[in-house]
């Protein structure tokens, strides 16, 4: 646990209080998609639950996830511009989609289970990929947990109050994932909330 409290790999309890009863998306062994084989991305959404929320506050969505196909593997190669435009072989690299803001998307790699930020503007020309966003789905799911914490402070009308909200609620989100502080997924984010 950090100093703050705030944990590393968060449980229900922990999340439903800032996410609301019931967000959770806790999926049975079936409902996982067979290309996921990061072992304790798995077992947080067996156990714990990921969030399937809007958070009204920066418009970041992961309501996708409860649908029947929520959880859709995405071939990593072409998507990222790994792969040759003839190379018609089987995908041996995929990711899902379990969060959007706009047309932008978090990425949870299937295979080491980190969170990378992808641009579908640059798919066609090797520049989809922008780089990690958090380190695990554990950990995304304590951002969400934060930003939501932080929503009525983000939402005052009082300048001050807001500002200081961004500042303390990005200082805490870096002190919970490092990759927070080099991610232009985030660093897009608080431009927009500034």
């Amino acid at each position: 646990m950090k100093s703050d409290d705030t944990p590393l790999i968060p449980d229900a309890e922990w999340l439903e209080e800032r996410l609301g009863e019931g967000s959770l998306w806790r999926p049975d062994e079936a409902a996982l998609p067979a290309e996921l084989t990061d072992a304790p991305s798995r077992e947080f959404l067996l156990t714990v639950g990921f969030p399937a929320v809007h958070l009204d506050v920066i418009g970041i969505d992961t309501r996708h996830v409860r649908n029947e196909d929520g959880l859709e593997p995405f071939d990593a190669d072409e998507i990222y511009g790994n792969r040759y435009p003839d190379d018609d072989s089987p995908p041996k690299n995929f990711c899902f989609t379990v969060a959007t803001w706009y047309d932008q998307h978090l990425m949870l790699d299937a295979a080491d289970g980190g969170i990378t930020h992808y641009d579908p503007n640059g798919w066609d020309h090797a520049a989809g990929w922008k780089g990690p966003a958090a380190d695990s789905l554990p950990l995304l799911a304590v951002l969400l947990g934060l930003i939501a914490e932080s929503s009525d402070a983000l939402e005052s009308a009082d300048d001050a109050v807001r500002a200081a909200a961004i500042t303390d609620l990005r200082n805490r989100m870096i002190g919970q994932d490092l990759f927070v502080d080099d991610s232009a997924f985030w660093d897009d984010i608080f431009e927009w909330l500034a």
